[in-house]
């Protein structure tokens, strides 16, 4: 094995695959597709699978990155560039929330000639300069090479790591020289987000928005099969507006839950401004529902919007949703005035409008009894609680119970004794965060209005 080893290191990748495929080199036909970097493990499972089918006589990991196959074959390398043989680096591939894998960076599979078939080779390497997963067959049947990339990437579709799982879209930014020139250019990550675990008991919410988003998201997934019998279109999108701390995210969470079997796309921050690779790996992943998060931030109405050219795209994809298409989509925002008219007001882009506004009383009371669980109660007047919360948000009620737990625990004789609330620990902690809690201020708290 090591001599053989050192043998291979000697040679050409050029000599060793016109060894392997016992064919001149000047007779084959290659055939390339450039995909985006996250799609490098899809396609190297996809390629490794569809050669098995054929026959695998031989394969190599050895990187030369630097050119591509065809180059390889008809050309003579340019004259920094070495076609010596050499390991590929292998590097760790994301394919769960705490799974990865290390794969080569360039691969080459070689299926020796059968039957009614001329030999094929077919590569897939991660070309870090440009960001871009690369996927390559070569054979004398041109249209054998064009068939065999056209399946792998079917199967890589198919076959997917991402399907099914949510999804966290992050973007960097590309890096510059001094003069302006790119060194890197910028990349979508494609981050596995944890599983939410949210049951319905988890979820205090109002009846008619719980309903809302049951109709509108959930019931449209899950029976996706019979509403398109009947001609119900599945894609739909709808807008959660509300003040901050009303539960827009945790209503997100929730979806996220109720759909294992969608791919759940979550959308924030900078990665809003790249909308067409959103939804073209909405599509790929179809059934998916994609959530864009705080779009105020960028989707602004035009009078004010410096960001023209995303927002004409943002209305492009929705428009160009066709009915047959598996794609939903949810958009929050805490500012509804200031979205465009154009999404919020047209039908067909917008479908439904949910307001989550501060919880009333009988809200505020499942709030409370849902995050005093874990503590002895037995000297807490609810009801009181639920008086003095009025025009509060569920985020301030579930800050008000921590800050009257930590006010709790100072009576405590040992760190593991339990915690014994009581209602003045209560007033202690509303006094203390409505002390210098005036207008703006109070709204940043969690105060929407007086008790």
């Amino acid at each position: 094995m090591w001599r053989w080893l050192r043998d291979l290191a000697a040679k050409d990748i050029g000599a060793f695959l016109a060894a392997e495929l016992k064919r001149p080199l000047s007779r084959f036909h290659s055939h390339v597709k450039e995909l985006p970097q996250y799609r490098f493990v899809d396609l190297h499972d996809a390629v490794a699978n569809r050669c098995q089918d054929l026959g695998i006589t031989a394969t190599i990991a050895s990187d030369h990155r630097s050119e591509y196959l065809n180059a390889i074959l008809h050309a003579k390398p340019g004259r920094w560039v070495s076609r010596r043989v050499a390991r590929s680096a292998r590097i760790a591939w994301a394919v769960g929330p705490a799974e990865e894998i290390f794969l080569p960076v360039d691969i080459f599979w070689i299926c020796a000639a059968a039957t009614g078939r001329e030999p094929l080779v077919a590569r897939v390497h991660y070309d870090a300069d440009h960001e871009k997963t690369i996927v390559e067959a070569a054979s004398p049947d041109a249209a054998a090479a064009q068939s065999f990339v056209t399946e792998a990437l079917r199967r890589a579709d198919a076959a997917s790591v991402y399907r099914k799982r949510v999804l966290a879209l992050r973007f960097e930014p590309a890096n510059r020289d001094a003069f302006g020139d790119v060194e890197k250019p910028e990349r979508l990550r494609v981050l596995f987000a944890p599983e939410p675990t949210v049951d319905d008991d988890d979820i205090v919410m109002d009846v008619t928005v719980r309903q809302l988003l049951w109709r509108n998201v959930i019931d449209l997934q899950l029976r996706r099969d019979v509403l398109k019998a009947h001609g119900v279109p599945i894609r739909r999108g709808i807008l959660l507006h509300g003040p901050p701390g009303t539960g827009k995210s945790f209503a997100c969470r929730y979806l996220c839950a109720k759909l294992p079997d969608t791919t759940r796309i979550l959308v924030a921050g900078s990665a809003l401004q790249h909308v067409a690779a959103i939804f073209a790996l909405a599509r790929l992943l179809q059934p998916s529902l994609v959530i864009l998060e705080d779009v105020d931030l960028v989707f602004t109405t035009r009078d004010i919007n410096v960001q023209g050219s995303i927002l004409g795209e943002l209305l492009d994809q929705m428009d160009g949703l066709r009915p047959h298409e598996d794609v939903g989509f949810v958009l929050t925002t805490n500012a509804i005035d200031r979205i465009e008219a154009a999404i919020k007001e047209r039908p067909g882009r917008i479908s439904q409008c949910i307001h989550l506004g501060p919880p009333g009383p009988e809200l505020r009371q499942r709030y409370l009894a849902r995050y005093l669980t874990p503590y002895v109660t037995a000297a807490v007047d609810i009801e009181t609680l639920v008086m003095r919360s009025g025009g509060t948000t569920q985020a301030f009620l579930k800050d008000w119970v921590h800050r009257a737990v930590q006010i709790a625990t100072e009576r405590l004789a040992a760190p593991g004794d339990e915690v014994e609330l009581r209602t003045e620990d209560f007033e202690t902690a509303l006094c203390e965060a409505r002390s210098s809690a005036q207008g703006a201020s109070a709204r940043i708290i969690g105060f929407l209005g007086e008790p």
